[in-house]
């Protein structure tokens, strides 16, 4: 049922007015959280907008999601996780060419961003462990996630390597904070569209039990690097993580780069519900650090990985400077993967239903492989794969697979063997400008029917 009385809000975060009504452009509020919304409302952020917080959502109904949008012209509104460690001011040199932060912080520090995202830090596990430009340390690494309490890891101090004064030798330093440990959430009836999100030091968006979400034309951008494990020093972060079970969600036109764990998932524990009707269609993924779709198990039913670009699974966001393969819980096996499917229970995807991974493109990962599955080649039978263009020019392996690993000169056998990918290539596509981050193919590159999204 159509909500008949459903309002649109204009807020301007740098200069609205909450003394306005904020139904019109020319007098746009300044904040929205107070709003009484329902579903069919939308509220709409200024373009060019930069906001220091989380997006506070509402959930929908049936009569109508709740839509969180941009009006106006020029850039995204930016949605930051992070807050700004700039000025030589504030920088004191304890040791050579070792400095501190003389502020603090209101959560743990999970990353820096130098130079507008340019460029990412590298954590380093002890204060001694600083040697090279751009390494850094926080003096209470570990604590949230070890306490549960995101105030654990308040007021601690960070230092970071550099030749000369960071407030020199960067224009921009960004600290990704744990926060609130997700840029955005909701649970049902929700729609984010043209919205970016970055510098989050865990999740982008992330919920539990979620239903009739959609995510659409938005950007994630360096993503994740909280410690999970300071003991087994592992980090954590996803764009996009459904949690505990999801229904009819849809993530598509959107823009993943410098991810450190995946760019979309689905996972859960022991009680999760069964993910249902998922799409993830004609996206962009690059540099995401585990893979640009994580099929992590519950089973999950009628899910589709289609149309998508992906380019250098892993990265160097991910590797943190160091050798492969990068910590995690299944160390010392690759990571860095473009299609990564684990911990789904032998038969339970084969009584649950399909997945389908088709008309993708698969750029590179050095360090990974196209796609990589743990499971029981039973299960692996219930995906639909195909139509798919593959290149895999520096890496010795194409695809873990059927129980066995397959180089790129074996995808004859890998297909032969799996029945998988009968009418997919393996060959390069010509991107119009990669430099440039230009993604769309070249006219009459190979996989000229799989997914193609440019960069904004």
């Amino acid at each position: 049922m159509q909500n008949l009385t459903s309002r649109t809000y204009y807020i301007d975060p740098q200069a609205g007015n909450d003394a306005h009504a904020g139904v019109s452009p020319e007098q746009p509020l300044q904040n929205y959280v107070q709003l009484a919304l329902a579903g069919g409302d939308t509220v709409l952020f200024k373009r060019g907008s930069v906001i220091r917080d989380a997006l506070h959502t509402r959930n929908g109904s049936a009569a109508g999601a709740v839509t969180y949008g941009a009006y106006g012209e020029g850039a995204k509104p930016v949605f930051l996780g992070s807050l700004p460690a700039d000025g030589a001011a504030n920088w004191v040199e304890e040791q050579p060419s070792v400095w501190r932060f003389t502020g603090t912080f209101p959560s743990e520090v999970c990353n820096l961003v130098f130079n507008h995202g340019e460029a990412c830090g590298n954590l380093r596990w002890r204060l001694a462990d600083l040697k090279q430009q751009g390494e850094w340390y926080y003096s209470l690494l570990g604590r949230t996630a070890a306490a549960e309490k995101p105030e654990a890891g308040a007021g601690g101090v960070l230092y970071l390597w550099s030749a000369r004064n960071p407030g020199l030798a960067y224009a921009s330093i960004e600290c990704a904070l744990w926060g609130e440990r997700r840029q955005a959430g909701g649970q049902s009836w929700i729609t984010l569209d043209n919205l970016a999100f970055r510098n989050g030091g865990v999740h982008g968006y992330q919920d539990c039990r979620v239903e009739h979400i959609t995510i659409r034309n938005c950007e994630f951008h360096c993503i994740g690097g909280a410690v999970w494990s300071l003991e087994r020093k592992i980090r954590f972060g996803n764009a996009v993580e459904l949690w505990d079970g999801a229904r009819d969600v849809r993530v598509e036109g959107c823009v993943f780069t410098k991810i450190y764990d995946s760019g979309v998932t689905h996972q859960g524990g022991d009680q999760s519900d069964t993910p249902d009707r998922l799409w993830f269609c004609g996206n962009l993924f690059v540099d995401c650090g585990m893979a640009a779709y994580e099929c992590r198990g519950p089973a999950a039913r009628e899910v589709y990985f289609d149309y998508n670009t992906c380019i250098n699974a892993g990265g160097e966001f991910t590797m943190q400077g160091e050798p492969p393969p990068r910590q995690s819980e299944l160390y010392p096996e690759p990571m860095g993967h473009h299609i990564f499917i684990w911990r789904i229970d032998p038969g339970t995807q084969v009584a649950t239903g399909k997945i389908y991974i088709r008309h993708n493109i698969f750029c590179e990962a050095p360090d990974g492989m196209a796609i990589y599955s743990v499971i029981d080649p039973a299960d692996e039978r219930q995906f639909v794969i195909e139509d798919n263009c593959y290149w895999q020019p520096a890496g010795p392996w194409l695809m873990r697979m059927n129980g066995r690993v397959y180089a790129p000169a074996e995808f004859g056998r890998y297909q032969a063997d799996t029945g998988h990918d009968v009418r997919s290539v393996l060959a390069e596509p010509h991107f119009v400008n990669r430099v440039a981050g230009d993604y769309r193919l070249q006219s009459g590159s190979p996989g000229t029917d799989a997914g193609l999204t440019a960069l904004p």
